[in-house]
């Protein structure tokens, strides 16, 4: 449903970070639920309580409610958020001094305001948050002991309350389905950012660095554990890359990158570390068919060609792979002596796998 919304919720929204993008989008969102709101509040005291005063307040709110899409449009986010927090504070405070008395409203607004204050302003902006929702909070205790002037609208009969609290409890909910709406977006942000920091960004395999923590991570966890590292080099990438340009190079990669998840098993770990070179982690079980695992990638790395604009190429792949049963193992070792037994099958002439037990070196020619 909130697809539909994508058009109204982008308003503003150009080249920002991710967390003022998410911020832009919920004061987008708040102004909708504002405008909306304000409109049917405006219907039903027109049509329900014959209240054309309060009717027409509400529709003067609407436009200036709307006024805040200006300036998002205009690129004044920051200027946008105070703007509609200051419409809907002062809005609901003239409802409930001089319009109801305050009859309900007081006790709604108590409860809205901080949560506004929550969803239009970033966690960082301490100042904002709480001077906000304290002056909101002190201003509407001051009208319980101000001097109250007689009321414009006085919802005096049991079925009007009962109307009027209806429509209030429904925008309660929306405030809580809103708040819902406002922490999927920041778990889709946080998880994007881990994302970015864990993956890599052309290929989406797990990047160096997080190959080498996970590696580590299970070498340390047991020395009964067997373990596995296949480094895997692109025969000739280079060439391939200069010849058909950058643009053909990253999509091959993205390619091959696939293709290796797709024929490796699924708790294998995959991370492009150079230009043309990938490494895999594999463990336990796993580990003891590194080689045919090995050997099941270069061949559908062989017999799979890549197809692009203009032609198709069929790769090869060199392949080191270094197997470790029991006993201590170092991250950065196990990653050396798989990158030896690949230059190893390059000097070979390429297009072959070399297998080497921890310490110990066994070729094997494909």
């Amino acid at each position: 449903m909130l697809a539909s919304f994508n058009p109204i919720l982008s308003i503003g929204l150009s080249e920002h970070n991710q967390l003022m993008r998410h911020q832009i989008r919920m004061t987008n969102l708040l102004t909708v639920i504002c405008v909306v709101g304000t409109l049917i509040f405006s219907t039903m005291y027109w049509l329900a309580f014959q209240l054309p005063i309060a009717a027409w307040h509400n529709v003067s709110y609407a436009f200036l409610y709307a006024a805040t899409w200006l300036l998002m449009w205009s690129g004044r986010w920051y200027i946008a958020r105070y703007y509609l927090f200051f419409m809907f504070f002062a809005q609901q405070f003239i409802m409930s001094y001089w319009v109801f008395a305050a009859q309900s409203q007081n006790e709604l607004l108590l409860l809205v305001s901080p949560t506004i204050v929550l969803l239009l302003f970033d966690p960082n902006e301490r100042l904002a948050r709480y001077g906000l929702s304290l002056t909101a909070i002190g201003l509407m205790f001051s009208i319980q002991v101000l001097p109250t002037p007689d009321p414009l609208v006085n919802l005096s009969s049991l079925n009007s309350k009962t109307i009027y609290l209806s429509i209030v409890l429904i925008f309660i909910a929306l405030s809580v389905i809103l708040m819902d709406f406002y922490l999927h977006d920041l778990y889709t942000l946080n998880r994007q950012a881990r994302q970015y920091i864990q993956r890599e960004p052309l290929a989406q395999t797990w990047n160096a660095t997080q190959f080498y923590r996970r590696l580590s991570t299970e070498c340390q966890s047991s020395t009964d554990k067997p373990i596995a590292v296949l480094c895997i080099n692109i025969d000739h990438f280079q060439s391939f890359n200069m010849q058909q340009g950058h643009h053909i190079g990253d999509q091959s990669l993205q390619f091959l990158a696939g293709l290796l998840d797709r024929h490796l098993p699924h708790d294998a770990l995959l991370s492009r570390t150079h230009a043309d070179q990938f490494l895999v982690m594999l463990k336990e079980n796993d580990c003891a068919d590194a080689p045919k695992w090995a050997v099941k990638c270069h061949h559908a790395i062989e017999e799979t060609p890549f197809t692009f604009h203009g032609g198709a190429h069929a790769f090869t792949a060199s392949i080191g792979i270094v197997q470790h049963f029991s006993g201590n193992a170092k991250a950065i070792s196990l990653i050396d002596q798989a990158c030896q037994a690949m230059t190893e099958a390059k000097q070979a002439g390429g297009n072959q796998c070399v297998c080497q037990l921890s310490q110990m070196t066994v070729s094997q020619a494909v």
